[in-house]
């Protein structure tokens, strides 16, 4: 039998022209359906929203990480950012939210989110790489949408001893930055001379900048919590206080006037000539104490005999005073507080003038 008859047909039973475009239709259905299913088979494309630690960073590192930076194959892009001081006090923590592109593999409730055939989970790993950095760190949360990290300002109180260079430099609206981003703010400042007549005690309203993390708050990279230590720094000072209170910046209490009489035994003439009524005690810009009366008698000395036999007498040049002072206290629930201590008959009190400092004992509390 011939291929083609004389009427074109094949085998002589379907035109030749017929076949021809039939074997064409079906060539472009197999194409399409080659071109439609992926290389490598995969599945389907989605997006997430993770939160990374990348851990310790040097202050120019942090400074390169910004909103809008995307990794070289488009698949990650930093959404926000939050930077904190590490616990060395040098470097940066920062903290990162990132949108991710990549693939749900497998079905139904079992659908894992896979960025180039990895699981992206908390707890593993993600890497990315920027044309000016390249970064790791562990992902904290993945979470279908939200482009923004839980960051907030909380006011804190802290408990400080400084030095007398310190504690004259710190001053409110004092920040502490970590490149251009202000991380913490002086809000009040309360200090106190100390019975070694060098160091401060001090409290300091400061409010920082932090990022909750799994329900804790964190200033950087350490949690923010009553007792814990937390580190401020500035240009011209460091300093690391203790968290008193946690959520106020204020001290304790309401602010009030006290008139307190406090007992100065053997005090040298030269201290005592430069004791009189009138002498302001002045703390951050505020009189702290202001003496209102004053009355001296000489001090005593015990002396004892070469047959053992003892003797009270006057001393010859030593006096013991007795200062009535009003003091700028504040009434808390636990009662009255004086130089962020508490104040009672019998406390020990520094009274620093400036020009004379003592250390005396409160025997009396008026109302």
């Amino acid at each position: 039998m011939r291929l083609v008859d004389e009427d074109g047909r094949l085998f002589g039973r379907v035109n030749v022209v017929d076949a021809v475009v039939v074997l064409v239709v079906l060539a472009a259905v197999v194409a399409g359906v080659v071109a439609f299913v992926p290389l490598g088979g995969g599945g389907e494309q989605a997006t997430r929203y993770a939160t990374v630690d990348l851990g310790t960073q040097p202050p120019a590192a942090a400074e390169r990480i910004e909103a809008g930076d995307r990794s070289a194959d488009g698949d990650v892009v930093v959404t926000d950012t939050y930077v904190g001081p590490a616990a060395d006090g040098a470097n940066a923590s920062v903290v990162v939210r990132v949108r991710v592109n990549g693939t749900l593999a497998g079905d139904g409730d079992d659908r894992v989110f896979e960025r180039d055939g990895e699981p992206l989970r908390r707890g593993d790993a993600l890497s990315f790489e920027t044309p000016s950095y390249a970064v790791s760190g562990d992902v904290l949360r993945v979470d279908a949408d939200g482009e923004t990290l839980p960051v907030g300002s909380l006011p804190v109180l802290l408990e400080a001893t400084l030095s007398p260079a310190t504690a004259d430099a710190v001053s409110v609206g004092d920040t502490s930055r970590i490149d251009d981003r202000r991380t913490a703010r002086v809000t009040g400042v309360t200090t106190a001379p100390v019975a070694n007549g060098s160091d401060r005690r001090a409290l300091l309203g400061v409010r920082v900048h932090t990022l909750n993390r799994s329900g804790s708050t964190y200033f950087g990279a350490t949690p923010v919590k009553v007792g814990e230590s937390l580190r401020f720094d500035t240009d011209q000072y460091a300093l690391t206080g203790t968290v008193a209170r946690w959520g106020n910046a204020s001290p304790p209490g309401s602010p009030t006037t006290t008139t307190a009489v406090v007992s100065l035994t053997d005090v040298a003439p030269t201290v005592a000539d430069g004791l009189r009524a009138g002498l302001v005690e002045r703390r951050d810009g505020r009189t702290t104490a202001r003496i209102t009366d004053i009355r001296t008698e000489n001090a005593t000395v015990v002396l004892t005999s070469d047959d053992g036999h003892i003797y009270e007498r006057e001393h010859p040049e030593n006096v013991d005073v007795e200062l009535t002072v009003d003091l700028r206290t504040r009434a808390t629930a636990d009662g009255l507080r004086f130089h962020t201590r508490a104040l009672r008959e019998g406390t020990r009190v520094t009274l620093d003038f400036r020009t004379v400092a003592v250390d005396g004992t409160v025997t009396r509390i008026r109302g």
